[in-house]
């Protein structure tokens, strides 16, 4: 580093010397703690106490101003480079920046549950998982995975040329609720199926996973979805991945191309094709039912009525949706994994 500091002197080219650092295995670089020989990143100590430190001076006031906001989600957002998950422990923050519309420099009060998600920022900063392998080119397995979801009906799921569906019970659809939240059930339903089918599996595998519904392909992309419910499904997903070491790839395919959407819509397959089941995640409990239990009294009393909900056709794509569908599933795959550097 003597040498170069020279050379940069003599050429005018002001460095701060106490940031050199002499050549090695380990370096800091964009605020990262690298080591190339481990193949890991990390957030160096004095970046997580600095990080602590801003969310205390947050959390100790209860308004805030948009560049009060801005400084902290940047902080924030910045980190998720190692840690992915916290992509969807941002959104209360992203809400609340949308608000200084009018009215940047007035304090404001955060939403209601941006403190829980500053808690969950804690746990990771003073946790140990502050380190990430570097991704690298690895396979990603293509085990034609779909899910699917029909708001009248329930959500199906193929591997291969195996099925497995649910029910959504009556009353599903509130609270923020809707497709897209069914959409996601499907996501994490596919999710826990594929780790529950290879087991030894080696660490670090990835999977394609295949599904019509953009907001949930997309959203995965993110890391994130605007949807609060649909936000939690993701925050599940992310924390079934790290726990079972996979990662999971979401691609768009054309509805008509997907074939789980008949058993999404009551058109059961061969039972010698069913794919084993899992136990319903706790979250998903009071709203899905294994297509095979037995009615609920909710659902009998709608059928003797005449009222229970029948599988509608989804509707057909206008020319130009269908393109942009078309033109979407062609390229998705060039756009960076979710949990790329």
């Amino acid at each position: 580093m003597e040498d170069i500091d020279e050379y940069s002197t003599r050429l005018g080219i002001p460095w701060e010397r106490a940031k050199d650092v002499p050549f090695g295995a380990e370096v800091p670089f964009v605020g990262f703690w690298w080591n190339l020989e481990k193949r890991t990143v990390g957030i160096p100590a004095a970046k997580r106490e600095k990080y602590l430190q801003a969310i205390e001076e947050w959390s100790q006031s209860p308004r805030h101003n948009l560049e009060e906001t801005q400084k902290l989600y940047g902080k924030l957002l910045h980190i998720c480079h190692v840690i992915p998950e916290g992509r969807a422990y941002l959104t209360n923050l992203e809400a609340f920046m949308g608000l200084f519309t009018d009215s940047p420099f007035m304090p404001r009060t955060p939403p209601r549950h941006t403190e829980n998600d500053l808690r969950w920022w804690r746990e990771q900063l003073t946790g140990t998982g502050n380190t990430r392998k570097i991704p690298s080119q690895r396979p990603i397995y293509d085990i034609r995975a779909f899910s699917d979801a029909s708001s009248e009906v329930g959500i199906g799921i193929i591997i291969d040329n195996r099925w497995r569906a649910w029910r959504l019970l009556p009353g599903w659809k509130a609270e923020r609720r809707d497709i897209g939240w069914a959409e996601a059930a499907g996501f994490l339903l596919l999710s826990l199926t594929i780790i529950k089918l290879w087991p030894e599996r080696e660490s670090d595998t990835h999977f394609w996973v295949f599904g019509d519904n953009m907001g949930v392909v997309e959203g995965w992309w993110k890391g994130r979805s605007r949807n609060w419910p649909t936000n939690l499904i993701f925050r599940s997903v992310h924390k079934l991945c790290r726990q079972n070491s996979i990662g999971l790839h979401t691609r768009y395919v054309i509805s008509k191309d997907n074939p789980a959407d008949g058993p999404s819509r009551g058109k059961y397959g061969n039972p010698d094709a069913l794919l084993p089941s899992i136990e319903i995640p706790a979250e998903l409990a009071p709203f899905i039912a294994n297509f095979d239990e037995p009615l609920t009294a909710t659902e009998q009393r709608l059928l003797r009525q005449g009222t229970a909900p029948n599988p509608r056709v989804k509707p057909t794509r206008d020319d130009r949706q269908r393109r942009a569908a078309e033109a979407l599933q062609e390229t998705e795959i060039e756009r960076a994994p979710s949990d790329r550097i």
